[in-house]
């Protein structure tokens, strides 16, 4: 189910994506630049913008299509192929995952910034974990092989991201409660 709703979310920011660029540059080339945008996505190392490439790429190829942006049951063969092929360029370095788990981490709360709705950090993080998990040996995202195993190792650190947002014991309660007024008598 989550892979469907941000497959289904990929299609309309593709579809948004594509009106907007018609209507800032008419008469150009719309294909083309769609096209670039979604072959730059596939080098990210994160499930939705891999989603993005794949929803703009079927915008332009094919954007009345019955198919869906991803099939949800992938044959285990067909990943284990992937799996054998990926884990070949292992070791991953940390700090690279380290850099992606913060750059997932940044984009989820600023998402979450509109709605003003913090206390939800956790669970979309762990949602983001989750559809990692799935894509990263999905043989439907353009992926290179270096990429997916950025998605591999960023899945535990999102976890541990989870459970650092998730701690609430009586001092994280109490130093949340105690914030605003820190500081307010120094001047």
């Amino acid at each position: 189910m989550l892979l469907e709703a941000a497959a289904s979310e990929a299609i309309s920011a593709a579809w948004w994506e594509r009106v907007d660029l018609e209507a800032r540059r008419p008469g150009e080339c719309h294909a083309d630049l769609i096209l670039g945008k979604a072959a730059e996505l596939a080098f990210s190392p994160i499930g939705r913008d891999q989603l993005m490439s794949l929803a703009l790429e079927k915008g332009v190829r094919d954007p009345d299509g019955p198919e869906p942006l991803v099939d949800t049951s992938v044959p285990p063969e067909e990943r284990a192929v992937i799996a054998k092929r990926v884990f070949r360029h292992a070791p991953h370095h940390a700090s690279e995952t380290e850099a992606l788990v913060v750059r997932i981490e940044e984009r989820t709360a600023r998402q979450l910034d509109r709605d003003t709705r913090y206390d939800l950090l956790p669970q979309r993080i762990r949602q983001e974990a989750a559809l990692q998990e799935i894509l990263w040996d999905h043989p439907a995202i353009p992926a290179g092989d270096k990429v997916r195993l950025a998605m591999l190792c960023s899945v535990p650190k999102l976890l541990e991201r989870v459970e650092a947002h998730s701690g609430d014991g009586p001092l994280r309660i109490l130093a949340r409660w105690v914030a605003p007024f820190v500081g307010r008598g120094t001047s």
